[in-house]
């Protein structure tokens, strides 16, 4: 659970991805999962004007993505856990959906979002699950945007999504005018972050849908 306090490569492109859409999520119900030091969710708290911020991880790491609310004066964002493959527990996606999202609030998540969620092999079916009780249960038109790092050209999900009826693209960091040379250089004084240099040239930004 210790990689839930640092701030990764994926997170920051998924950072810029958000600012560049920051309208697309405006009045939306976004839900973000394993949010860690929480990159994404704190720009669009910021720049976008969200309907409902869900911030998602597991019970360990809920005090990282506290503190980073707090520090960045965020106030009406909501913290749950949420343990990914699982049903039917207070830590599951559909009592979060049942008990939140369509009770209290009566609305649908529109957009799911995600930092180098794609981390375990050994989770990435029960991510996938998540994705697709999401879409093929509660929301056809929500979206899964995620960033992962690519560390292994062996390790794959096409097998996945396929077994859960989804679908995904790849979307090129050029199209969101993503500079990698301000988290590389030093001298330019863009980002308090600095990455070693390639680093960020292997994370890859997808969409993933309904099949």
């Amino acid at each position: 659970a210790a990689y839930g306090c640092y701030i990764w490569p994926s997170a920051l492109v998924m950072g810029e991805f958000i600012w560049y859409h920051r309208h697309q999520f405006t009045q939306k119900t976004i839900l973000e999962v394993g949010a860690g030091t929480s990159i994404p969710s704190l720009v669009l708290a910021k720049s976008s004007s969200p309907l409902h911020l869900i911030l998602t991880d597991i019970p360990e790491i809920l005090p990282i993505v506290d503190t980073c609310l707090k520090r960045n004066q965020i106030h009406d964002a909501l913290v749950r856990p949420l343990l990914w493959g699982q049903f039917g527990s207070d830590t599951s996606i559909d009592h979060l959906i049942q008990k939140v999202v369509e009770s209290q609030w009566q609305t649908k998540i529109d957009y799911i979002i995600g930092s180098d969620t794609f981390y375990e092999p050994a989770q990435f079916e029960n991510l996938l699950v998540l994705v697709s009780y999401v879409i093929h249960h509660h929301n056809p038109n929500c979206h899964f945007f995620t960033t992962y790092q690519e560390r292994s050209p062996k390790r794959s999900i096409q097998y996945l999504l396929d077994k859960w009826k989804l679908q995904c693209r790849q979307i090129p960091n050029d199209s969101f005018d993503f500079d990698e040379l301000k988290y590389i250089d030093r001298d330019q004084e863009l980002s308090e972050v600095i990455v070693s240099a390639g680093t960020l040239s292997s994370v890859f930004l997808l969409e993933i849908y309904a099949a």
